[in-house]
């Protein structure tokens, strides 16, 4: 089990002069904290306008300044919006930060839920499947070969050098995000990284895993990296004493909760439902009346509950990390950054991750790789 962090940049009202550069720069010394106490990667989403709920547009500039101030860990996007970009564009600026930060990229690739962020760039939710299909030919194909054409009905691609080359070889690896049953086969079958949500709950997160597990045995793989890995992401606080971190994580959740009921409200708005491609229906359908978003449990009570959040003292994070290692998650990524949460509180939720978890999890794998060398 490999342990990073997960960050949406999430700036809450009341706002001032500073409080987007402020929320930066404090992400900045978290994540140069987290490699000294272990941590092993550092993932960013992107969005579009959503405030409040994520101000992180550029990841690929982020993750560019992160790799000047860190030397080991794993840079990820989780994930470039598809729709947003020429595919030719992520392949150079891909390459490029693999270059400036010594081969330690990982792209993940995704449609974005809805069309809120997509309108404003021209896209419409009937061509996106197939543009994801097409990037997993384009992207690939433009950082391997010397000189790269395709013919396809999103992209035209004439016969061209793409510069530069990524450091990893034969490329870096490429991910997607499994929200659905079908994404989770599809994504095993291609041989790609699986990006999941802890934070659905186990027995939602062990099926999307288990499909994903089960068709990756087999794979067909689009690029020329089979890469059978997982990682999970969930809201994440934790404290020395159990229930302070429960009250103030419930806090944290309530603010979670109505930033997820605001996107629901507002991402459809202005669309035709009846013109919904049958490959979105879940997404309308989830946003109109998800339960989960809409369930009446007391957001204490969830956190108490322990299976959709990491939040408590460092014994519940083990035990619930754990609980995820054992359904096949290669890779945590909390995320502490949420809503009001202070900097000096993800700090201290750094330290004692760096105190008691990382080694917990650092001596599990000693002892397993001693017992296979004894084997």
């Amino acid at each position: 089990m490999q342990l990073g962090l997960f960050y949406q940049i999430q700036v809450p009202k009341p706002w001032n002069d500073q409080s987007e550069a402020q929320r930066y720069h404090e992400m900045l010394e978290e994540v140069t904290y987290a490699e000294e106490i272990g941590m092993t990667s550092v993932w960013f989403v992107e969005h579009h306008f959503r405030s409040e709920w994520s101000h992180s547009s550029a990841p690929d500039i982020t993750l560019a300044a992160i790799s000047q101030r860190t030397e080991k860990m794993r840079l990820g996007i989780a994930v470039v919006l598809v729709p947003l970009h020429h595919p030719l564009n992520i392949a150079s600026r891909m390459a490029t930060l693999d270059v400036v930060s010594n081969g330690r990229v990982d792209l993940g690739i995704g449609r974005s839920g809805y069309p809120y962020q997509m309108q404003p760039y021209g896209s419409d939710l009937k061509d996106v499947s197939g543009m994801v299909e097409e990037y997993l030919k384009v992207i690939p194909g433009a950082w391997t070969e010397e000189e790269f054409s395709f013919e396809g009905e999103y992209y035209h691609i004439p016969p061209r050098e793409v510069i530069p080359k990524p450091v990893q070889k034969p490329h870096p690896p490429i991910w997607q995000a499994c929200s659905q049953d079908d994404t989770a086969r599809k994504v095993g079958e291609q041989g790609l990284g699986c990006l999941a949500q802890t934070s659905v709950g186990p027995e939602r997160a062990e099926q999307i895993i288990r499909i994903y597990k089960e068709a990756i045995k087999d794979p067909q793989p689009v690029t020329k990296l089979v890469y059978d890995r997982v990682a999970g992401n969930t809201v994440a606080l934790c404290a020395e004493n159990r229930q302070k971190a429960r009250e103030r994580g419930a806090e944290l959740i309530d603010w979670y909760r109505y930033q997820q009921r605001l996107r629901d409200a507002k991402v459809w708005q202005g669309y035709d439902p009846n013109k919904v491609p049958e490959d979105y229906k879940w997404h309308y359908q989830r946003s109109q009346g998800d339960t989960v978003r809409r369930d009446e449990t007391s957001s204490i009570d969830l956190v108490n509950d322990g299976g959709r959040f990491c939040i408590g003292n460092p014994d519940d994070c083990i035990e619930y990390i754990e609980k995820y290692e054992a359904m096949g998650v290669d890779e945590m990524m909390p995320l502490f950054q949420v809503g009001p949460v202070s900097h000096e509180e993800v700090m201290e939720s750094l330290r004692l991750f760096g105190k008691y978890v990382v080694p917990h999890f650092a001596a599990k794998e000693k002892k397993a790789a001693a017992a296979a060398a004894g084997n």
